[in-house]
């Protein structure tokens, strides 16, 4: 049985995909599977993702008849899970070829139920983008996390034995991973950092155009709502946060360009 169960939803993806699954292919680590969730795509999705399956027994597919989103998808995916470890991993973003064995070598090391990585930007075409890259903190809690905009939907890693229910929020079009992390945060659960760039998060023109405000707003919404804080802290909590997102999309010039080249398949 596969330790480690990678999650893949996807949609509409078709142009990026293959870079990602091979990049779970190329992982050091090899007793993974990979779930993949075809939520409806329009476009040669299935496709890409078929010849993959057909060629690697480890990956399987589950062909939704029409779209549910991505918190759905996700969750009927770990539904179908055996691996101790759950990953995640969205269709257009990259692992580097460590980062399952680094991962699950630090949860180990620090006896963590959760966790996640420094992250590198990189455009629609592979190439390092603006933004750089971002570092983490080795170990957040519920206020903390807050604070930042550090924890990567692509970097994280739960431990099934510690966690037994990972289900994401599927009335939530946005932030709806942000919603399960709060709630793990608020039961005393923290998040730990493997502050190493062992994932890469691919920025899109219409991407950042369009989801933005609208997190910003879903952000804003569930900071004012957060009942264990006080409204002052609710407050403090939202500028620490809008700050730090803005402090991530600055553009920096820190990438360790050698490090990314022998490290990941940008392409």
């Amino acid at each position: 049985m596969a330790n480690v169960s990678v999650i893949l939803p996807a949609y509409n993806c078709g142009e990026y995909i293959r870079h990602t699954i091979r990049s779970v292919q190329n992982q050091d680590y090899r007793n993974w599977e990979m779930i993949i969730i075809n939520d409806a795509s329009t476009d040669n999705t299935a496709a890409e993702i078929k010849a993959f399956a057909d060629a690697d027994p480890r990956i399987k597919v589950i062909t939704l008849p029409e779209n549910q989103g991505v918190a759905a998808a996700r969750n009927i995916g770990i539904s179908q899970a055996e691996g101790r470890f759950l990953a995640f991993i969205d269709a257009d973003d990259l692992w580097g070829k460590a980062k399952l064995s680094k991962q699950i070598f630090f949860m180990q090391k620090h006896d963590a139920a959760l966790s996640h990585t420094a992250f590198g930007f990189i455009d629609s075409e592979g190439n390092m983008a603006k933004q750089g890259q971002s570092g983490v903190d080795e170990e957040i809690d519920m206020k903390a996390y807050m604070k930042t905009s550090q924890i990567r939907m692509s970097s994280v890693m739960i431990d099934r034995k510690r966690i037994k229910d990972v289900h994401f929020p599927a009335d939530r079009k946005i932030c709806e991973d942000a919603r399960l992390w709060m709630d793990y945060l608020r039961s005393g659960e923290h998040f730990y950092g493997l502050n190493e760039v062992l994932m890469l998060y691919r920025v899109r023109p219409n991407q950042l155009s369009r989801r933005k405000d609208k997190m910003a707003w879903a952000a804003f919404k569930r900071y004012m709502g957060e009942k264990s804080l006080s409204p002052a802290e609710r407050v403090s909590c939202f500028a620490h946060y809008a700050c730090s997102a803005l402090k991530i999309w600055k553009p920096k010039n820190n990438v360790d360009i050698k490090y990314i080249k022998e490290n990941f398949n940008c392409r």
